[in-house]
């Protein structure tokens, strides 16, 4: 069991305009309209790698760690579980609206919210 990289990171934040701009005008995203509450970018030909929510409270944050596969993810849950961090296996819905198979999420020590996945969708 390998984390591969980081594969997504998801912002809270009421300013989509100006995340628009600064991504596709400063950075060079191709920004993904989904609504009036989220705004997503990718840069290459994964369906998303940065998410901007209305929804979520301004500065929130989530970082989406990849591993190769859902062997590897309950191996990952079991491992950090026996280090005594608390393991969330997250429902399907919340997969699908990162665009990934399978989802897991955990805090780091100091309470960011982590994820680790697998099955990130390809455009």
């Amino acid at each position: 069991m390998a984390i591969l990289g980081l594969g997504y990171a998801g912002f809270g934040s009421d300013a989509l305009d100006d995340w628009r701009q600064f991504g596709t005008g400063l950075v060079g995203l191709q920004a993904i309209e989904r609504g009036n509450a989220l705004l997503a970018f990718r840069m290459d030909d994964r369906k998303q790698r940065i998410v901007i929510d209305r929804a979520q409270g301004e500065g929130t944050r989530f970082f989406g760690w990849e591993v190769a596969d859902a062997t590897d993810l309950d191996a990952l849950a079991a491992r950090l579980e026996r280090a005594g961090v608390a393991v969330t296996s997250e429902p399907q819905a919340l997969a699908d609206s990162r665009r990934v198979r399978g989802l897991i999420s955990f805090s780091d020590p100091a309470g960011n919210r982590l994820e680790a996945f697998h099955g990130a969708e390809i455009d």
